[in-house]
């Protein structure tokens, strides 16, 4: 058996694989059906079931927080996707499950879409430092926490183009072979504020931790971050 054949043979399939595995690679066609069709058509149903439910949720939360303007879209992306994961950890919402048993007919010819469904449930949002761009589509991001590094396929057309060293927030779901994509664009942190925000996350994520889980952690240290930033800039 040659190599070429061996990677075809580990490759995932829609139609033939029934778990996702995060280190088997994936084809370019199989990676389009997964985030301009599956996830984009998730994205819609999610957004229809839960956006207004969440609008006093997210409001009260950026009117505390002086966000640029041009910044604010996405920042309440990334709240509504922060809210959705937490309700999702908590069995409030089963919108996954739920999306699953409306287009079960068309999910069940593909099980490993199901899976990877499944699978994105457990994302959560993170701070990471932006690296090194590869041709234009994946760049290298670096969890701020954990130092642990994630390749991540971005849309060329997003508002805000990131660059080398700022620290960001996102949620990423996986693509096999480690490689990732964002739920929705990243929010950026001013450059500024890069140093003293990577300086202080450690401390704020440590005293949340004690007392909350991981997603109620997040969004208490997401304020401390954006009051951070604020002080930053007004210095």
């Amino acid at each position: 058996m040659d190599m070429a054949h061996k990677v075809v043979e580990f490759a995932q399939s829609s139609t033939k694989s029934k778990s996702f595995r995060h280190n088997y690679p994936i084809s370019e066609k199989l990676r389009h059906v997964m985030v301009d069709e599956v996830f984009r058509d998730f994205n819609k149903y999610a957004m229809d079931r839960n956006y207004q439910f969440y609008v006093p949720i997210m409001k009260v939360f950026l009117d505390d927080h002086d966000v640029k303007k041009e910044k604010l879209t996405e920042l309440e992306l990334n709240l509504f996707w922060w809210r959705l994961l937490f309700d999702l950890n908590l069995n409030v919402t089963n919108s996954v499950e739920d999306y699953i048993s409306k287009n079960i007919k068309r999910l069940s010819k593909q099980p490993f879409l199901i899976s990877w469904l499944r699978e994105c449930k457990r994302a959560t949002p993170k701070f990471y430092r932006v690296g090194d761009l590869h041709n234009n589509e994946v760049i290298d991001v670096t969890d701020v926490l954990t130092k642990e590094t994630f390749e991540v396929l971005i849309e060329v057309s997003q508002v805000i183009s990131p660059i080398k060293g700022e620290i960001v927030i996102g949620t990423l779901l996986p693509l096999g072979a480690h490689l990732f994509f964002p739920v929705t664009d990243f929010y950026h942190f001013d450059y500024k504020a890069r140093v003293v925000i990577a300086q202080n996350l450690p401390y704020y994520y440590d005293k949340h931790l004690k007392e909350s889980n991981i997603h109620e952690a997040f969004i208490n240290v997401l304020s401390a971050m954006l009051q951070i930033e604020k002080m930053v800039l007004l210095s």
